[in-house]
């Protein structure tokens, strides 16, 4: 085992929900209260644990590829059912369904807005349920007392009772007569403590988990704009060779791999209006974006065993100076991992292919990272090696990357368009 400590994937699955929740203060803690509300159902319904726990991770991450804030926004209109799947719950699908330990649930999100009057053959339960939970929460105004309005928002669900299943709503009718039920729901703390134990026996027990898990996230991040969608994979790939031509250990440079997957995770809280932006951002723009990686090291410093990875993974636009940011450290402050991923992220942007322009080439490249070594920016010693090793790093960024591009082809059934390029072929990031 070469992470610390299993980690419980509640925590982990969680910490990106609530990441992306981040985005607009309208959905504020909206996934949990959504899985709350399912699990109690299932749990009424007497379904077996394993489709439970199935339910709960679904639930938690049903809306996970609802990429525009502004369609997220939409979908708190109560009146919104499908005849056909809608996008985002397809797109949800498909980021998911290739990870083994979430495909089945990768299958409720799929359908998790699906109209059972209309749709009735092709929906599993797990699906109604989540969707039934979902329509309640957004019924349910918290600026107001939540038990006062139970009346008419059970009205409100037999008015529709169509669209679901009758016995998810038979277990909601039961379940709402009891005022702990719809106060747990609507407490973080509370629900919090009922969703760990529904998936206490659910792990991240070793270093090769939480890669998959972490190319799953890379491909989160990254899928979300056509702009950066092989970043992560690009950083990583250049952060496990700097590891290894600088003799670290196999576990390191596994650490080190997958703390450049994980380090824009943060950008989960910047809306996708910003991260997609065609032209300069303004201030208020810019400064949504540099918390970030802020917002990474918070999600990741949670969890037993990872501590060094946050800091690997959230110090990548931190500067040997001290004028990085967010969290300004220089020194000793600055471990020489995380000048190994600041100098990953730099070159990766420098070198990949976006769709508005290509990326430099080594002469380039080489060109502006000494520029920022000399002025106090970058680890020169690090520079000086990537310069030694340029054209092998650069073909396992480009194999990498590669690779990355043709899922995300796949993912949004596009044949052509981006184009990455051998050896130095230009793509941009706001550096």
């Amino acid at each position: 085992m070469l992470i610390d400590k299993e980690i419980p994937i509640y925590d982990f699955i969680s910490a990106i929900s609530e990441t992306v929740d981040m985005a607009s203060p309208v959905l504020n803690n909206h996934h949990n209260k959504v899985a709350y509300i399912s699990y109690r159902i299932a749990k009424r319904m007497e379904l077996a644990n394993d489709d439970i726990q199935d339910i709960v991770l679904a639930a938690i991450l049903h809306d996970i590829g609802e990429f525009s804030t502004e369609d997220r926004i939409k979908e708190f209109v109560f009146d919104s059912f499908d005849t056909e799947l809608c996008e985002h719950s397809i797109l949800g699908y498909k980021l998911l369904k290739n990870f083994t330990p979430l495909a089945n649930a990768a299958q409720l999100i799929k359908y998790h807005h699906a109209s059972y009057e209309k749709l009735r053959a092709e929906i599993p339960m797990g699906s109604d349920i989540i969707h039934l939970a979902d329509r309640v929460c957004v019924l349910l105004n918290e600026r107001r007392e939540i038990l006062s309005q139970i009346p008419e928002v059970l009205d409100r669900i037999i008015q529709q009772h169509k669209n679901f299943h009758p016995d998810t709503i038979a277990a909601l009718l039961y379940l709402a007569r009891f005022e702990y039920f719809w106060l747990e729901a609507f407490s973080p703390s509370f629900n919090t403590l009922a969703l760990k134990q529904a998936l206490a026996s659910k792990n991240i027990p070793d270093i090769e988990t939480l890669k998959d898990f972490s190319e799953l996230i890379a491909k989160i991040v990254d899928f979300r704009s056509g702009y950066t969608a092989t970043h992560s994979h690009g950083v990583a790939a250049i952060a496990h060779e700097l590891a290894v031509i600088s003799g670290f250990s196999e576990r390191e440079c596994k650490r080190m791999e997958i703390a450049g997957l994980l380090h824009d995770l943060g950008k989960l809280s910047v809306p996708n209006d910003i991260l997609e932006k065609n032209g300069k951002l303004d201030n208020e723009e810019f400064n949504a974006i540099r918390k970030h990686p802020y917002y990474t090291y918070a999600v990741l410093k949670k969890f037993n065993g990872l501590e060094d990875i946050a800091i690997f993974a959230a110090y990548h636009h931190e500067r040997q100076d001290g004028n990085g940011y967010p969290f300004h450290v220089n020194g000793d402050d600055f471990p020489n991992h995380a000048r190994i991923i600041a100098v990953a992220d730099i070159l990766t942007a420098l070198t990949e292919d976006r769709p508005y322009r290509p990326g430099v080439d080594m002469e380039q490249a080489m060109g502006i990272l000494y520029k920022m070594a000399n002025t106090g920016g970058l680890n020169k010693s690090i520079v000086e090696l990537t310069d030694r090793y340029f054209l092998p790093i650069n073909r396992m960024r480009v194999k990498a990357q590669r690779e990355a591009l043709e899922k995300y082809k796949s993912f949004v059934n596009i044949t052509s368009g981006l184009c990455m390029k051998e050896e130095m072929q230009p793509v941009e990031e706001k550096v």
